[in-house]
C-alpha cells in the first residue's frame, strides 16, 4: 500500500520550461538553448547544484567563461529573477496539497539555496525533503534517493516517485521504489486512481 508520494521539484511544482526563459529574456531559441548550456550546464553551477559555493561564486565562475554573456547569466541566476523563470505551478501545487490528506508527501530535488528559499514557505507544508544543496548530492546519484529513505524511514514498497527526468525515474525504479515520470498533476491521479 502507498503511504508516501515522494516529488521532485523543477518540472514538478516549478515550471521549469525553456519558454520562460526565452520570454523572460527576450531571446531566440537558438539563443535561449545556448544561454541554458552555458549557465546550468558549467561546472560551476553544478558546484552550487551540490551546495559547494554560493550564489556570488557561482555566477563569477560562469561570467570569467562567458564575459559576452554576463548581462544575461545574471538575469538567469539572480533570486529575484525566479518568479518569473521558475514560476509555481499552481494547479499542481493544488492536487499536492489535496493528497496530503491521504498521503505523507516528500521532496527529493536537485535545487540551489536561493530556489529553495523561494519557495520554502511552500515546502514547510509538507512531511519533508532532501534538496542536493543540503546533502551535497544530486540525482541520479543512488546516494541521494537511499538518504531520503533513511532520514525520514520510508519504506521502498510504500513510496512512489515522480520525476521529469526519465533517467532519475530509472534510478528510483533500479533501487526498487515505484517510479513513475511525471508530465501532467493528471499522471499522479492517474497513478493513485484519484478522481
Amino acid at each position: 500500500m502507498i503511504k508516501n508520494i515522494i516529488l521532485d521539484i523543477g518540472g514538478i511544482i516549478l515550471d521549469d520550461s525553456k519558454e520562460n526563459l526565452r520570454k523572460y529574456l527576450q531571446v531566440s531559441k537558438e539563443e535561449t538553448e545556448k544561454l541554458y548550456k552555458i549557465v546550468y550546464g558549467s561546472k560551476g553551477f553544478r558546484q552550487y547544484l551540490l551546495g559547494y559555493i554560493n550564489l556570488e561564486e557561482c555566477m563569477n565562475l560562469v561570467i570569467s567563461e562567458n564575459q559576452e554573456y554576463k548581462d544575461y547569466i545574471e538575469k538567469m541566476l539572480l533570486k529575484s529573477n525566479l518568479k518569473d523563470i521558475v514560476p509555481i505551478k499552481s494547479d499542481v501545487l493544488q492536487v499536492i496539497r489535496k493528497l496530503k490528506e491521504r498521503y505523507k508527501i516528500y521532496f527529493l530535488s536537485n535545487i540551489t539555496k536561493e530556489t529553495y528559499e523561494y519557495i520554502e514557505e511552500i515546502l514547510n507544508e509538507f512531511d519533508g525533503g532532501i534538496y542536493s544543496f543540503k546533502v551535497h548530492l544530486c540525482k541520479p546519484n543512488p546516494e541521494i534517493y537511499k538518504k531520503l529513505l533513511y532520514t525520514y524511514n520510508l519504506k521502498k514498497e510504500e513510496s512512489i516517485f515522480f520525476d521529469d527526468r526519465q533517467r532519475n525515474v530509472d534510478i528510483g525504479n533500479k533501487l526498487g521504489i515505484k517510479s513513475i515520470k511525471f508530465n501532467t498533476e493528471q499522471d499522479i491521479l492517474d497513478v493513485l486512481q484519484i478522481r
